[in-house]
């Protein structure tokens, strides 16, 4: 499809791509089910951000990281959140990337962000036109368009919130979640993390979504590192988390929380997306 684009363009506007976009959803879905809340991998591994609907980075990303395919490329592929939403190629990007996941489900790993929720990639009032639930109707009318939205946010509830490479590298959307047992139990943060229901809607939540496991879930695809001002005003000192600028009771972790957290877990390093920094990391 990259090689030549204009000759898929009928297809890529056809109720047969909705009807495979159906296919696909619940065959990933099933393997999905299967994959623990927290999935733990071996280097080597590419980890990548925020995708956001385009398709030009996958492009990139196909000819630079992956130019022989990702079967015939070593190591594992995962991916951060945050498929849909702000690009102009949703349906495209959630294609591509679930046809991969099918194809290779023990090599590509499609972690949740806070864009595969209903009420983000749902809130057309605010994306407009770069909503991924304008594009789905726009594109196979308000009917078929609406189920194919349902169908994949059925799909992104059942996405892993977090991955861990070579027992040091704890990967995630947003951040790390507060605890919400005995720091000093096995397991720890990760063990909260796996007890996530392997169906969590969280934005808006499941009648069966338990509170506690409602909030690492959301922590996980939610929360950002704490600014300097932050740091010093508004992170408690004791736990080292506070409130986040983006609201809505998102939280922020500061060093204090960042310091516990990789201690505890045995850690050195964190991944996160979540933010655009035009400088790289």
């Amino acid at each position: 499809m990259f090689r030549s684009p204009h000759e898929h363009v009928a297809y890529l506007k056809s109720d047969q791509f909705a009807k495979d976009l159906l296919k696909l959803n619940k065959k990933v879905k099933s393997i999905l089910e299967d994959e623990p809340r927290c999935v733990f991998l071996q280097s080597p591994a590419y980890v990548f951000g925020d995708i956001h609907g385009n398709l030009e980075d996958l492009h990139f990303f196909s000819d630079n990281v992956w130019n022989l395919g990702m079967a015939l490329t070593a190591g594992n592929f995962v991916f951060l959140g945050d498929y849909v939403d702000r690009g102009m190629s949703c349906l495209e990007v959630v294609a591509y990337l679930l046809a991969m996941k099918l194809m290779l489900p023990q090599k590509v790993f499609l972690l949740r962000g806070n864009h595969e929720t209903r009420d983000v990639n749902g809130w057309e009032e605010h994306y407009g036109a770069r909503s991924f639930i304008y594009q789905c109707r726009e594109r196979f009318g308000d009917e078929l368009g609406y189920k194919i939205w349902e169908t994949t946010n059925s799909t992104f509830d059942r996405m892993p919130l977090a991955a861990v490479i070579d027992q040091d590298i704890f990967c995630v959307h947003g951040g790390i979640p507060r605890p919400i047992s005995d720091s000093s139990v096995e397991g720890g943060r990760i063990k909260d993390i796996l007890n996530v229901d392997k169906v969590a809607g969280i934005n808006p939540p499941y009648e069966h979504e338990v509170d506690d496991y409602q909030q690492v879930a959301s922590d996980c695809i939610w929360s950002d590192p704490a600014s300097e001002d932050q740091e010093s005003h508004s992170v408690d000192r004791r736990t080292g988390y506070g409130d986040s600028l983006r609201g809505g009771g998102a939280i922020c972790f500061g060093h204090k929380a960042v310091t516990n957290f990789l201690q505890q877990q045995g850690f050195s390093y964190i991944m996160r997306a979540h933010e655009a920094h035009a400088e790289g990391v």
